[in-house]
């Protein structure tokens, strides 16, 4: 049985320590306030900016990272490979308002732990930084190669394509097969892996692409 990551009424774990780069001040006021009223998460720094955001870890050395992929002063991709090559056990929380379908992969790729889509809010933030770390960065976890053999051939080229960050529209063309076909197959993806949405199956295939060698 997994421990959980952290316990209520109990000091188990030190808390973890967070830092919050976005350039909206409104937005990061509220990220910053939310993760604040929760026990085990302590927010030692923030900055608006990419340079400013990577001087912030390396001298903070926090234990996560909150990152808007559209700052002001460089790319936020840009931002997460540093910060991965910086601090590789940096647990990184993606924020955006771009399209999940072709950025969650994009994000993944680069580095990241997580992305979450801003119109989800705090909360999906705070779930990302208490998730459990057996799937992350691309670990190879049994469970899932288990759920993958429920999937026939063609949803496995389907679920692939999404893995290497294909669009429907792509994997249409590459597998010369209509969007609506691809479409269907997707639909019957996310109910054999009991994914919730279109965004946690991109994630789940840039995971297991990442993990079979299928991305770098």
């Amino acid at each position: 049985m997994n421990t959980p990551l952290f316990e209520h009424g109990l000091n188990a774990h030190p808390p973890l320590r967070v830092i919050v780069i976005d350039d909206h001040p409104l937005f990061r006021a509220g990220v910053v306030a939310a993760l604040k009223s929760e026990s085990g998460i302590d927010v030692c720094g923030e900055a608006e900016g990419a340079l400013d955001g990577r001087a912030l870890a390396a001298k903070l050395k926090p234990d996560a990272a909150v990152v808007d992929l559209m700052l002001r002063d460089d790319d936020g991709l840009k931002l997460v490979r540093e910060l991965r090559q910086d601090a590789p056990a940096l647990r990184i929380v993606v924020l955006s308002m771009l399209e999940a379908g072709v950025y969650t992969p994009k994000a993944l790729h680069a580095g990241a732990n997580f992305f979450v889509s801003k119109l989800e809010g705090p909360p999906a933030i705070i779930a990302a930084l208490r998730q459990p770390i057996s799937l992350e960065r691309g670990t190879r976890a049994r469970p899932l190669d288990d759920e993958l053999e429920a999937l026939t051939e063609r949803e496995l080229q389907v679920f692939t394509q999404l893995g290497q960050g294909r669009s429907t529209q792509e994997i249409s063309g590459v597998l010369g097969v209509s969007v609506k076909t691809i479409e269907s197959h997707r639909e019957g993806i996310k109910a054999k892996l009991a994914l919730p949405h279109t965004n946690a199956l991109v994630a789940r295939a840039a995971l297991w692409a990442r993990a079979q060698g299928l991305v770098r």
